[in-house]
């Protein structure tokens, strides 16, 4: 009895640690891409209204976020369907494209080349990335 109990805490263990390491943590991958200390980037992000800087760091995490999302929905949608994932995967490849461009050629038009151009990018990307995650969910791999 002990022995099938630490091998299942031995499995929950290795399983939460697999979908943790999937997901890195927004602070760390913020840090990653822009090269700052993840504690400078931890207090931009406590308080993203005090400068452009901020509110560009919380715009960024909030896609960040999205993405995450989208990639459990995506896993959790396919299951163990290698051929609904990649069906998924193409089309999101395809969907990221449009996303991408809409976005910012949207974000260009309501601010040119101003310095809130980065976030009004991020904001709409994450806008749309929560869309398409809502319609993955309901969609049904055939």
């Amino acid at each position: 009895m002990r022995a099938a109990m630490r091998s299942l805490l031995l499995a929950l263990t290795l399983v939460s640690t697999s979908v943790l390491a999937s997901a890195p943590d927004p602070v760390d991958e913020i840090a990653h891409r822009s090269g700052l200390p993840a504690s400078e980037v931890s207090a931009a992000l406590s308080n993203c209204d005090d400068n452009q800087t901020n509110m560009n760091f919380c715009a960024w995490r909030d896609q960040i976020v999205a993405e995450q999302k989208l990639e459990r929905v995506v896993d959790a949608t396919a299951g163990s369907s290698a051929a609904c994932k990649s069906t998924l995967e193409k089309r999101i490849a395809a969907w990221r494209k449009r996303r991408d461009a809409n976005c910012s050629k949207s974000a260009a038009r309501e601010w040119g080349g101003g310095s809130m151009l980065p976030t009004a990018v991020a904001m709409c990307k994450t806008a749309e990335t929560e869309r398409m995650s809502k319609a993955i969910k309901s969609a049904k791999c055939r």
